[in-house]
């Protein structure tokens, strides 16, 4: 069979059936390939790296949990405004002044003093306050109490007596419910802030039974906590 001359190859035959031109190849042009099979290279190892580079897996293991972790108090003071108003200085000014005054006496772990924007709050353990049930001050709440008169007689504040009572009923001929309780408990603590010299028109009382918790009641800790006595200053005294 004779040897088939590059010009008849199937290429050429096709070349010269569609009429195009045949160009030999050239060491010149040996470059273009070499450049073409890099660019190629590079295309697909960018396509295989971008394929490795997956979106997260599915698997149940790795999957990472967003929700919050829960927590047992039901309600929390805000935090201060980073700014400060004169009358937000005011409460930390006064509020620092308590915490000196309970710290003297005592009594810095048995009350607690909350700043506000507006005023101060003073929290109270009722357990520390009254008996189980009762509505009469004992001897050591009237002693922490008392600590709390000077600071109320210098200052121009309003002050509310809030009482609060855990969720577990209570029924007496005296207190049919937590809403008499916590009442006749708040009302005990004006009458001794009246008797010490706190003018009565900046005082007020009020009773919330178990309405306002703030921790959960299922707990003996949580209600041993939301039974408290608040003594809230805010604003200026009614004229």
């Amino acid at each position: 069979m004779p040897e088939l001359d590059p010009g008849t190859s199937g290429v050429a035959k096709r070349a010269d059936h569609l009429r195009i031109p045949v160009t030999q190849s050239t060491e010149e042009d040996s470059w273009l390939v070499t450049y073409l099979d890099v660019i190629t290279l590079l295309l697909v190892m960018f396509v295989v790296m971008l394929a490795l580079s997956g979106g997260p897996s599915e698997e149940p293991g790795e999957q990472i949990s967003l929700a919050p972790p829960v927590v047992e108090p039901l309600a929390t003071v805000p935090e201060p405004a980073t700014g400060q108003t004169p009358a937000s200085s005011e409460s930390e000014a006064f509020a620092d002044r308590a915490r000196a005054t309970l710290q003297a006496a005592g009594l810095g772990d048995d009350i607690t003093v909350i700043p506000q924007q507006d005023g101060v709050r003073f929290r109270i353990s009722n357990d520390i306050l009254f008996g189980s049930g009762e509505a009469v001050l004992s001897a050591e709440g009237v002693r922490q109490l008392e600590n709390l008169v000077p600071l109320l007689a210098d200052s121009d504040y309003q002050v509310t007596v809030a009482g609060h009572t855990d969720s577990l009923p209570i029924q007496t001929p005296r207190f049919p419910s937590n809403w008499e309780l916590s009442s006749a408990r708040a009302g005990s603590v004006v009458r001794l802030f009246e008797a010490a010299g706190v003018a009565r028109s900046r005082l007020q009382a009020a009773g919330y039974a178990d309405t306002r918790p703030l921790y959960r009641n299922d707990t003996e800790q949580g209600r041993s906590r939301n039974r408290r006595v608040e003594i809230i200053l805010e604003g200026a005294p009614s004229r």
